[in-house]
């Protein structure tokens, strides 16, 4: 168990992430500065650089966090699923759940990311990539899929699906996150289908 003087750390950083995450939201990423996202968390400017860097810090951490807590609901829950596209489906959606916690940061998130992916730099990214990489290994394994199509690639199309959607939903063009993971769902369905296995 944490002791008081880590709890108060945490509280400090939450406080940091929860300020920051609402300037980013209303104001955008850029125009904000550090001073406002102490200013807003009452805390000291020499607080902030206990914990980060830089501005940026403050989204990767953010994600780290995310990431960390979808893996351990993905972990919990996967056994329970039993197809390909059960599992695809429970992966994407944790993380649109936990890490677009809503619209406005979402946007600021993407612009701020969008340009490392595939840079191998991300390592969130690369993170989710092996991820579904692995699970279409398995699905190959139990015969649900064709095994002459390379399962990086594969992970690479839900991928970019993925991230079009969640451009398409921040860009206002898909109105809800709900809708958003319904058509991440159906279009990597109509994928699933094309490199499903004949058993006839």
């Amino acid at each position: 168990m944490p002791g008081k003087r880590e709890m108060q750390k945490e509280k400090r950083r939450g406080a940091i992430l929860d300020a920051a995450m609402e300037l980013f939201s209303k104001k955008g990423f850029e125009p904000t500065t550090v001073e406002d996202i102490t200013g807003h968390a009452h805390v000291a400017k020499g607080t902030f650089y206990n914990f980060f860097l830089k501005k940026e810090d403050v989204l990767l951490y953010f994600l780290d966090r995310e990431f960390a807590k979808s893996r351990s609901e993905i972990q919990r829950k996967m056994p329970l699923m039993s197809t390909i596209s059960e599992k695809i489906e429970l992966l994407i959606a944790t993380y649109i759940k936990n890490i677009f916690p809503n619209k406005e940061f979402s946007a600021v998130l993407i612009k701020e990311r969008v340009m490392s992916l595939g840079t191998g730099s991300n390592r969130n990214e690369l993170a989710l990539l092996h991820e579904l990489t692995v699970l279409f290994d398995e699905a190959k394994t139990r015969g649900e899929i064709r095994g002459d199509i390379a399962s990086d690639h594969l992970a690479e199309m839900v991928f970019a699906i993925y991230t079009m959607y969640v451009i398409y939903w921040t860009n206002g063009l898909i109105k809800t996150k709900k809708q958003c993971i319904e058509r991440i769902r159906e279009i990597s369905m109509l994928m699933l289908q094309g490199v499903a296995r004949d058993h006839q």
